[in-house]
């Protein structure tokens, strides 16, 4: 039981304290698009009092310090990463002949059925420029040109009442401006209008916009309509750019996933606790959800894997629906998701609380390979394909040491063999989402302030004949969220038990 308490510490999150006093700031109205951006006056940072369509430090002082936007984020913040995304874009196309628009659209609301929306989640991208959770919501920036300063402009849903009634409150155009620290705030229906004699009056221009699957189809139309020859525009992406700010966290980032890896951490320990022979899957993914959510997470990063005995050795089995027995292996790949930001933990444990002989060889055999995988991580800076092309030669060394794999063979066909029995990559970024900033190309060499997986695993189907008998039907995956720093790498998840006298302390030990 000490172990146990070392291990399984309180599920509780610190809130943060109200301070007594609030910043009262008088509201004021900028400039349209009848007095083009020059010299743009900036907003005074602070944050309005009152109810809007997002929780603020005001509302919801448990949730969000005194002067931040969102949790652990301020106004500056954001305000600084617009400014750093114009001046990254400028500079890849430098001409100071032409007027650059930048427009980022947020998520729209999405349905299951009639009327029946799903929980709304942000457009990263969108989220990470503005703080702003309203669906439908449009970012417009325009660096005119011969012009050193940009305007920002954010399009939201205009106050309305009987909207209001059914979906809650709005933050409205008159509160938005000062909220998220904008120049100017329009009505969603204006955008159209204003895009069109944007690009009519800033001839020539650069457009730039994510073409490839838009954030929201409903004003894809609009925006293409205005790419021809007559308009002088041109269509530029933004998006890797933003991917490659987004993969390096600033210090306010890595706070956040500090604590949604700590609370998607005690959520696993808390189900290998729950963990006994005759419990369900689908108890056990209930379980990491709720331990979750009552810990601060909004929900769930994505669908629990939660794969008892030979069902482990399908990746992305989600069906959650069997028993657990006596002797069977569980393996749990899950995360949680707090203010957008992601964890994503996988590991391997016995039903019973013990792990049998063979199942020992090759859960340890897996989890020296993932820790020798974060130390090359931090000696020699990989890229993530580099660090999967180490995985695959470790395990084979390894797989060939314990017997597994046949001795007679070496080289590529050993590699081959290793990959054949962890088919999925070894790592990918991790932040705002799970697989964050794909346009990062896993051919980057890691740098200081990412955050990355090492998930390195061995599945073995029931019918592998290539194997002894005694290891057929096992699937083993432990996976923890890794920071890299200019030293060694921090792993943001070693909360979570993976040792094996550790786990075998917890598991079965709580009731469910």
């Amino acid at each position: 039981m000490q172990r146990l308490r070392k291990v399984l510490p309180s599920l509780a999150v610190k809130h943060h304290k109200l301070l007594k006093s609030h910043i009262r700031n008088q509201l004021r109205c900028l400039s349209t698009i009848d007095h083009p951006p020059g010299a743009v006056e900036r907003p005074t940072l602070s944050i309005p009092q009152g109810t809007f369509g997002q929780a603020t430090c005001h509302t919801h002082p448990h949730l969000i310090q005194q002067g931040h936007l969102t949790c652990g984020i301020t106004q500056k913040e954001y305000a600084e990463r617009r400014e750093t995304l114009i001046s990254r874009l400028v500079s890849e196309a430098p001409n100071v002949h032409k007027t650059h628009i930048v427009v980022i659209p947020a998520a729209r609301k999405q349905f299951m059925s009639d009327k029946i929306p799903y929980v709304f989640r942000q457009n990263s991208d969108f989220f990470y420029l503005t703080g702003c959770l309203e669906p439908s919501a449009i970012l417009v920036m325009i660096k005119p040109a011969h012009s050193d300063t940009f305007k920002s402009v954010l399009f939201v849903h205009e106050k309305d009442s009987h909207a209001e009634l059914w979906e809650g409150p709005r933050t409205g155009c008159t509160a938005a401006t000062q909220l998220f620290a904008v120049d100017e705030a329009r009505p969603v229906d204006s955008f159209s209008v204003y895009i069109n004699k944007l690009a009519a009056s800033s001839k020539p221009s650069v457009l730039w916009y994510h073409n490839e699957a838009p954030a929201n189809p409903e004003i894809h139309s609009t925006i293409r309509s205005v790419i021809h020859p007559e308009t002088q525009v041109t269509l530029a992406d933004p998006q890797r750019t933003l991917h490659f700010m987004r993969v390096i966290k600033s210090p306010a980032e890595v706070e956040l996933m500090k604590e949604v890896c700590y609370i998607g951490s005690q959520s696993v320990n808390t189900a290998m606790a729950c963990t006994k022979p005759g419990i369900s899957e689908h108890a056990v993914c209930s379980v990491l959800e709720h331990s979750g959510r009552v810990s601060g997470a909004e929900h769930s990063s994505f669908p629990a894997v939660v794969a008892g005995a030979a069902r482990a050795a399908h990746i992305h089995y989600v069906a959650n629906n069997q028993l657990l027995n006596h002797g069977d292996l569980l393996l749990v790949d899950s995360g949680c998701q707090r203010w957008l930001y992601n964890s994503d933990i996988s590991r391997t444990w016995p039903v019973s609380g013990l792990f049998t002989r063979h199942q020992r060889i090759l859960y340890e055999l897996v989890l020296a390979v993932q820790k020798r995988l974060i130390e090359i991580l931090g000696e020699h800076r990989p890229a993530l394909d580099q660090l999967f092309d180490s995985m695959c030669r470790l395990l084979g060394t390894q797989l060939q040491q314990e017997g597994i794999l046949p001795k007679n063979i070496d080289g590529h066909e050993l590699i081959s063999m290793a990959y054949s029995l962890c088919p999925h990559h070894v790592s990918h970024h991790l932040g705002l989402d799970v697989h964050d900033a794909p346009l990062v190309r896993r051919a980057t060499p890691v740098l200081a302030n990412m955050i990355v997986t090492v998930e390195p695993g061995i599945y073995i189907r029931t019918d592998d004949t290539r194997v002894p008998e005694e290891f057929r039907g096992l699937g083993i995956r432990i996976e923890d969220d890794v920071l890299i720093t200019d030293g060694d790498p921090l792993v943001l998840t070693d909360s979570c038990a993976k040792e094996v006298q550790d786990i075998e302390a917890i598991v079965g030990k709580q009731a469910y």
